[in-house]
């Protein structure tokens, strides 16, 4: 009696252990649904309305969507270092007339044109450089991926009049300019960013 107790105990054991579900192996036919399996025909009826037509939606985003790149991280942290990190400047742009070209304290400025005869902006490094837009949210989709980012004007460079005749708008348009043409000049971290943007 002990060994066949004995016996029952090993084939129930043995029983209950092939009963557990493992990793890699498939569901034994006429098997309930899982919660989960039970949600995704619930969805696909729904939302879908074709098992087809949810594969190829599902294709489709592995096809578009960019793989997530921490080299390109790396790229938009060195470009708010570099930011951060510019000198000062005292910007000014003044209209001659017609036919002359203005009279500015930067080559980048030569190309604008303002609203108002005359504009000055003692310039300084953003206050706040923020990522924007689709790469934040991550709906950027490929083969073109671009990164917004946003920079905030520091308050020091602007008065609390600057509303009026389109003097914000003037402003903005000096403060981008430069920005844009200190980023254009050859430096260790810009390097570094197309570096990088460029393996990605």
């Amino acid at each position: 009696p002990e060994a066949r107790r004995a016996l029952l105990v090993d084939v129930g054991t043995a029983k209950g252990r092939s009963s557990m579900p493992k990793k890699g192996v498939k569901r034994p036919l006429g098997a309930p649904p899982t919660n989960e399996e039970l949600s995704a025909y619930s969805e696909t009826e729904l939302l879908y309305k074709s098992n087809l037509f949810r594969l190829s939606t599902a294709e489709l985003i592995k096809e578009v969507v960019p793989p997530q790149s921490s080299q390109l991280e790396v790229a938009v942290r060195a470009l708010r270092g570099e930011i951060l990190s510019l000198p000062p400047a005292e910007l000014s742009w003044e209209d001659r007339g017609i036919g002359k070209p203005p009279l500015v304290s930067h080559a980048e400025l030569s190309g604008l044109r303002l609203a108002n005869h005359k504009v000055s902006l003692p310039w300084a490094p953003p206050e706040h450089v923020e990522l924007i837009g689709s790469y934040l949210l991550r709906t950027v989709v490929r083969p073109s991926l671009d990164v917004d980012v946003a920079v905030r004007i520091p308050r020091a460079c602007l008065l609390s009049k600057d509303y009026l005749d389109h003097r914000y708008v003037d402003k903005r348009q000096l403060y981008l300019a430069h920005l844009g043409a200190q980023l254009a000049k050859p430096s260790a971290a810009t390097a570094a960013t197309a570096a990088a943007t460029a393996a990605t």
